[in-house]
């Protein structure tokens, strides 16, 4: 009897023994369970914040492309209007190009080349060295005459200082040779063998000018007007820079003039010196921009166009 509850109570603990083991087990699982669960919790909400920040950029790509897709409408409508009017300018430039291929080149007034070249806009183009110089200016001047139906030549020249110069040269009605440079300025230029390279502004080349024979500290009484028989003559450049010599040493005259004045001395009266500044400008006008010689000319090539 003893024995049989002696192996009760052993079958007891045995089964106490056993099911706290379990507890135990079912315990550890639960726990490597939640935390399963807690690091699928973070890896879903993860997850849904990244599919939320792509959903964003796919709304803002959205948004984009609408407006790419309109940007490339607009820019589909006018590149197919600037075609439409390359092609009207092309068909344009193949008919003039026609007109001017069977028309003989004519050589032009001397009003209609000063016409040619104040309204061509060739001396208002940007000097580049070495890439749009005086060799650019000549061709284009030269083209442009040539679509007018105007024969015009490019002409170089050598100066003794080792340097080139392009311009241009046109034959008028009448005869006359009339050089053109059209860098920085519209400019009738000036050039014979053995003499410096000059010229003069397009508006200041004029038969009938301001004599400048006087004394130049006395210039304030009435102007008198000389003229000379062919402006576009070498003669007629040394003329102009022996009034340019006149304009200068009248303006450190007047200046001496008008220094004295202020100090109270000399004998020059308010009147004189007002006349004698309004003639200083004046003669200033008629000089135009006053461009420096440059070398001597060794050497003229001129090469008409057909």
């Amino acid at each position: 009897m003893y024995g049989v509850i002696l192996a009760a109570v052993c079958l007891l603990i045995g089964i106490t023994v056993g099911y706290a083991s379990g507890n135990l087990m079912l315990q550890g699982q639960i726990y490597s369970l939640n935390s399963n669960l807690a690091e699928a919790q973070r890896t879903i909400e993860n997850y849904e914040e990244e599919m939320a920040d792509l959903k964003s950029q796919m709304a803002s790509l959205e948004s984009n492309r609408s407006l790419l897709e309109e940007r490339i409408k607009v820019l589909m409508e006018r590149l197919n209007e600037t075609s439409q009017c390359l092609i009207q300018l092309q068909a344009d430039y193949q008919n003039l190009l026609s007109r001017v291929k069977n028309q003989t080149l004519k050589n032009p007034t001397w009003d209609e080349l000063k016409g040619f070249l104040e309204q061509d806009g060739t001396d208002k183009l940007e000097y580049k060295p070495g890439e749009f110089d005086c060799t650019g200016f000549a061709i284009r001047l030269r083209d442009n005459a040539w679509r007018l139906g105007y024969r015009c030549a490019y002409v170089e020249i050598a100066l003794d200082d080792g340097m080139g110069h392009a311009l241009n040269a046109f034959q008028t009605a009448d005869g006359k040779i009339i050089y053109v440079d059209d860098v920085e300025k519209d400019a009738i230029a000036y050039v014979q063998v053995g003499q410096p390279y000059g010229k003069i502004e397009l508006h200041a080349v004029r038969s009938s000018y301001i004599d400048c024979s006087g004394d130049p500290a006395r210039f304030w009484g009435p102007l008198n007007y000389t003229s000379h028989p062919d402006p576009f003559s070498y003669d007629y450049y040394l003329a102009y820079q022996r009034r340019v010599e006149f304009y200068r040493e009248s303006v450190e005259a007047y200046n001496r003039a008008v220094d004295q004045y202020n100090r109270g001395e000399g004998n020059y009266s308010y009147s004189q010196l007002q006349s004698w500044y309004e003639n200083l400008e004046m003669l200033k006008e008629e000089l135009g921009v006053i461009f420096e010689p440059m070398g001597i000319v060794q050497n003229i090539e001129i090469y008409w166009n057909q």
